[in-house]
């Protein structure tokens, strides 16, 4: 499951990266890792960024709907 299936308010625990080196290179430069904790915030109407935030160092993150497909999750 991706944390673009997740619905708003789901907490989930990240368990992969899938993509190119440079997108997961970018997905760790936004702060968010294997093993991290992440709750959705908000999802943008019509295709716009999701509003994450890491429960594991607090940063609240908005990523584009893409980035959010390569992020593999499992909900807690």
């Amino acid at each position: 499951m991706s944390l673009l299936e997740l619905p708003i308010g789901a907490r989930a625990r990240i368990v992969g990266l899938h993509g190119g080196p440079n997108s997961v290179r970018r997905i760790m430069a936004m702060g968010l890792r294997k093993g991290d904790e992440v709750e959705v915030l908000y999802k943008a109407v019509f295709g716009g960024p999701i509003l994450v935030k890491n429960l594991s160092n607090g940063s609240q993150i908005a990523i584009g709907r893409g980035m959010a497909g390569k992020i593999l999750v499992t909900p807690l």
